[in-house]
């Protein structure tokens, strides 16, 4: 029911059409199989008739297949997840699936002789000693997609709720407690409580997170000021720096939106690689960013633009693009618990910096920005992160 519920409910999202979206869903109508399957091998075991037997085993082999094959998906779920390459996933994954090959063949030797299992002539069925290798394969698979996630998760340059606690502890638990005790089926139960845990924390992912830079959404960065005014209170210091792409209307209207949307992800990366573990970074709205610290010293502070301007400047060494980015930058402190006079004072601050930017802009009438910003009119401030000049 669990599993009828989750795929009903995706047919409606639109990020069905994802890979990691499809995995997730086949893995979905896997469990919802598996559940299905083997409580029939439960209700077959003993029974006396004449196809009685051949349908035990029938049905405990196809169980290992689709056991090897879902804890295989899971793997390529969590890469897809991370890397969104489906190359790499062509690359590795051919390669990484012989242990699943290994064990599908293996069950498929079960149709004709014991290795995993044995059916007896009362149609009985027994697990042979062998049954352990398909438990090392899928237990391997699914720790595998576990150390993927733990290693690279900070490395991807992507915010992700992937908690994987809540998905692996039920499946683990339940294949445990039936491994040691037969008779109990509580595997693809306990691996339907798992999917279930994992899709709610799909939905918080796609409530709060940004769907093209993959940072915070600005619903979650006023969720987040909650807790921040918390810590304000009791004497933390919390700092603000809202940042804005100069000249982000002159790149748009002129190289396209997709060059838009391209800027917009790299500037994503290079402030979550700038800010790190230290701090959240999230996209405020169209062009302008918004990066919450708490206790962060001056010296980090410091360390943290200076990161964001070596970001610019190796992106603006290395991308080809016809143009450069730069971005003016407002910084204030959290000093009561008036969030909206906090959000004020940083826009304020970054406002100032792009004014001087623009200044700064039209002491050079070669400029083709500054000749398209005059005739548009356009003013905005910005925040100093050095200056580029198209």
């Amino acid at each position: 029911m669990l599993m009828l519920i989750l795929m009903f409910s995706g047919r409606k999202r639109v990020r069905a059409v994802s890979l990691d979206s499809k995995i997730f869903h086949w893995m979905c109508r896997l469990c919802m199989l598996l559940c299905i399957l083997e409580s029939l091998s439960f209700w077959v075991d003993g029974k006396q008739s004449l196809y009685a037997r051949p349908f035990n085993i029938f049905i405990n082999v196809v169980l290992y297949l689709l056991d090897t094959l879902f804890a295989y998906l899971w793997v390529c779920y969590v890469d897809y997840k991370l890397f969104e390459d489906t190359d790499r996933i062509r690359k590795y994954y051919v390669k990484w699936a012989i242990p699943a090959f290994a064990a599908c063949f293996m069950s498929l030797i079960n149709l004709f002789t014991p290795v995993f299992f044995g059916v007896t002539s009362e149609n009985v069925y027994y697990r042979t000693p062998h049954y352990l290798v398909a438990y090392a394969v899928t237990y391997a698979y699914l720790t595998f997609g576990a150390i993927m996630v733990l290693r690279f998760r900070k490395r991807v340059e992507k915010y992700l709720f992937m908690p994987m606690v809540l998905f692996l502890v039920p499946v683990f638990l339940g294949s445990l407690i039936q491994f040691f005790h037969y008779g109990l089926a509580l595997v693809w139960v306990s691996s339907a409580i798992g999917l279930t845990s994992l899709y709610v924390s799909l939905q918080n992912e796609e409530s709060y997170l940004d769907s093209l830079t993959t940072l915070y959404n600005r619903s979650y960065l006023f969720h987040y000021m909650d807790y921040l005014a918390k810590q304000a209170e009791k004497g933390h210091k919390c700092t603000g720096i809202m940042l804005d792409i100069n000249e982000f209307k002159y790149i748009n209207d002129t190289f396209g939106h997709a060059e838009g949307d391209a800027v917009l992800q790299a500037t994503g990366k290079l402030l979550l690689r700038a800010v790190n573990q230290q701090g959240i970074v999230a996209r405020y709205g169209g062009d302008e960013f918004v990066i919450l610290l708490i206790d962060a010293t001056d010296l980090t502070i410091q360390a943290i633009q200076r990161d964001i301007q070596a970001g610019l400047d190796l992106f603006n060494a290395s991308s080809g693009l016809s143009f450069q980015i730069s971005m003016s930058i407002g910084l204030t402190q959290l000093r009561s618990l008036d969030v909206d006079g906090f959000f004020r004072a940083m826009d304020q601050n970054m406002y100032e910096k792009k004014r001087l930017f623009y200044e700064q802009k039209k002491q050079d009438d070669s400029c083709p920005a500054h000749r398209y910003l005059s005739e548009e009119g356009q003013a905005s401030p910005d925040i100093g992160l050095g200056v580029r000049h198209s």
